[in-house]
């Protein structure tokens, strides 16, 4: 195999583990500590030996076969229907809104995608979100008082929360954690007009 083909393929490996070390972060499976370690530690790894050692890491955090953390029964519509686990565009543009539970999946590749977020979709709790966009742009917009931790990696990708998120959040209200990667793509946090 020849230099530039095992690079490649060390690259494409390195997404793969970052993207399943964000599945396990979004579903409350190691600490944030942790997760933003070990992604930095995954980013700048160069050889297949490297990545071989992380890869083990990874799979010790992989929730494929565990149970779902959040789930939860809505006390004031038990018949609501929630977002998919995943949520994938692909090629596409899409918009996504509705009632959210912890660990729920957002992938854009080569599309434009948006959530719309509002606190009767949170229920005063803690919401994990994944959020992946490959060459793509995610708007997440969220309602005044949510209160937003945008743990989004950027790897040759943007990722940012507008300033007025973070006046109009509330001490009390429903808490969004943003969790995921960018990868040569956007993702962005801002208040959803009404």
């Amino acid at each position: 195999m020849n230099i530039p083909a095992l690079k490649e393929m060390i690259e494409e490996r390195k997404v793969k583990a970052i993207e399943n070390l964000s599945t396990s972060f979004a579903k409350n499976r190691l600490p944030l500590e942790e997760y933003e370690r070990l992604v930095g530690y995954i980013s700048k790894i160069e050889s297949e030996r490297e990545l071989i050692v992380v890869e083990k890491m990874v799979a010790e955090y992989d929730v494929k076969n565990a149970e779902p953390v959040d789930t939860y029964e809505d006390e004031d519509e038990p018949n609501q229907q929630h977002l998919s686990r995943n949520n994938l565009t692909l090629l596409s543009s899409r918009t996504f809104a509705g009632p959210l539970k912890t660990g729920t999946q957002f992938i854009s590749v080569l599309g434009d995608a948006s959530i719309k977020i509002r606190k009767k979709h949170l229920k005063n709790r803690r919401t994990v979100l994944n959020v992946v966009s490959i060459l793509s742009d995610y708007v997440i917009m969220v309602e005044s008082g949510i209160r937003v931790i945008n743990n989004v990696v950027p790897l040759l990708g943007d990722t940012k929360t507008n300033d007025k998120v973070d006046k109009e959040a509330q001490d009390e209200g429903p808490e969004l954690i943003i969790s995921g990667a960018a990868l040569l793509g956007d993702i962005s946090v801002k208040l959803l007009k009404e």
